[in-house]
């Protein structure tokens, strides 16, 4: 049963590489018609005529067009890296207060977790193949000196950043067995994740808004890694249990980790009004940019974040009932995908942002590495 669950995982994957790899060489070989065609078909959408002066901007559009399947890779790659980040500094929060109700949740923690080191690789990945010229994310262009100085910086920060994670990983869930010693690096990784964790929120995601700033932004992200990783906790805790696998879980399990996930959601929403606000009362019409870009792209996607992510939590975690702890986890995990791609993608791609073939293929295919990395850990302990 256990080899059938693996080949199925393994099948998803490549059929993930596959559409991946396809919708890379389509953007990538895309004619001149077909883009002039996509241009039409956004401008009939918006109901706005000539909007795009194809000529004077044409560059600016194949660029956007071929970064769509990259950007979709990074965007899921993001998600899932946030989704281990989150697991993590939940498993520390555990170790620090010392909790007793959460010690027959660690492994599935720990399973989460161990998704990082290879999530972050990826990312150092992209970031290469941004400087071979592969793709453009970033928009470094590598004729330029001072870029490859900024590229170096870039990739020397975030190899630090991934390696000292690592170190905390593998010193919290692997070598020390020792509770005390546990609970010492969980005190020093919160304190290097609180001081270090801004800079890499601007280096990994708030890098692409170039005319924009914000020193809560990483906070907020905080609260995104921390809500996903709580909901992924529980939704495979709910569903072990029910393969009966996990028999130690119990309702008090499931009241903690509602009360913990209905807290992060209202962190979460916290944030990201006290962003708005501090920009709407400091009355800073160049940081608005920012709220007018992502309102042009997606229009009404931020309402329907503040619903999915915070409304309806709000609504239903009252009833602490498995069907609908499963639901919301579902709710909020798929409106924090949405939060991430609308981060990334509103000025990145720009106007040609929304879900296609390119989110669908690179989901699949970063999501069946993730539950792969799951899997074996949870059978190996």
């Amino acid at each position: 049963m256990k080899k059938l669950q693996k080949r199925k995982l393994r099948l998803i994957f490549i059929i993930g590489l596959l559409l991946m790899l396809i919708t890379i060489y389509k953007k990538s070989y895309i004619h001149e018609y077909e883009i002039i065609q996509l241009i039409d078909g956004l401008s009939l959408k918006l109901k706005k005529n000539n909007i795009y002066d194809y000529n004077n901007f044409k560059y600016n559009f194949i660029k956007k067009i071929c970064n769509k399947p990259w950007v979709a890779l990074y965007t899921s790659n993001i998600y899932f890296v946030n989704i281990s980040l989150g697991g993590l500094l939940f498993l520390t929060i555990q170790y620090i207060s010392k909790s007793k109700w959460s010690l027959g949740l660690i492994k599935i923690m720990e399973s989460i977790i161990s998704f990082f080191p290879f999530g972050g690789m990826n990312i150092l990945i992209l970031i290469i193949l941004n400087y071979l010229g592969i793709n453009n994310i970033f928009y470094l262009n590598i004729l330029n000196k001072k870029n490859i100085i900024y590229f170096m910086k870039k990739l020397m920060i975030s190899f630090i950043y991934i390696y000292v994670i690592n170190f905390f990983i593998k010193r919290i869930c692997e070598k020390e067995k020792d509770l005390k010693k546990k609970r010492k690096y969980s005190v020093l990784f919160v304190i290097f994740f609180s001081l270090i964790f801004p800079f890499i929120g601007w280096n990994w995601i708030m890098f692409f808004h170039l005319d924009w700033i914000s020193t809560i932004f990483n906070w907020y992200l905080i609260g995104t890694n921390l809500v996903l990783g709580i909901s992924l906790i529980s939704l495979l805790s709910i569903c072990l249990n029910k393969k009966q696998v996990f028999l130690n879980f119990k309702k008090k399990h499931l009241q903690n980790l509602s009360n913990y996930l209905f807290s992060a959601s209202f962190l979460w929403c916290y944030f990201l009004f006290a962003q708005f606000l501090l920009i709407w009362y400091s009355n800073i019409p160049e940081e608005t940019l920012f709220y007018s870009n992502k309102i042009l792209n997606l229009k009404n996607l931020d309402i329907l974040l503040i619903i999915i992510n915070f409304i309806i939590p709000f609504f239903f975690l009252r009833k602490k009932k498995k069907k609908i702890i499963i639901f919301l986890c579902l709710n909020i995990l798929i409106g924090n995908y949405l939060n991430i791609y609308n981060l990334i993608t509103s000025d990145n791609v720009g106007i040609m942002s929304g879900l296609g073939m390119e989110e669908i293929s690179s989901f699949i295919l970063i999501g069946s590495l993730f539950l792969l990395k799951i899997k074996n850990f949870l059978i190996k302990k």
